[in-house]
């Protein structure tokens, strides 16, 4: 199977975008919802959720989980003013 041009791009950047400590799947889902709740509250990302922020932008498995959680929080709160 051969990659294509787009592909090769993407995988190139990955590699480019590897840092020397990063966090494995268990470790970043493990920080989803304080992440998730900075996001909403527009507070800053910082220190260990910058590495879920890096993590998030290279796995779209937990980038997809990310985005449930999202859903949810904000689910929570609409029915909770209603």
């Amino acid at each position: 199977m051969a990659l294509d041009a787009q592909q090769v791009e993407c995988l190139l950047k990955m590699i480019q975008d590897t840092r020397d400590l990063e966090l494995s799947c268990p470790e970043c889902a493990a920080q989803l919802d304080c992440y998730a709740q900075r996001i909403l509250d527009g507070e800053p990302i910082d220190g260990l959720l910058q590495m879920v922020e890096q993590h998030l932008n290279a796995c779209a498995g937990c980038n997809d989980e990310f985005h449930l959680i999202l859903e949810t929080i904000r689910a929570i709160g609409e029915s909770s003013e209603a």
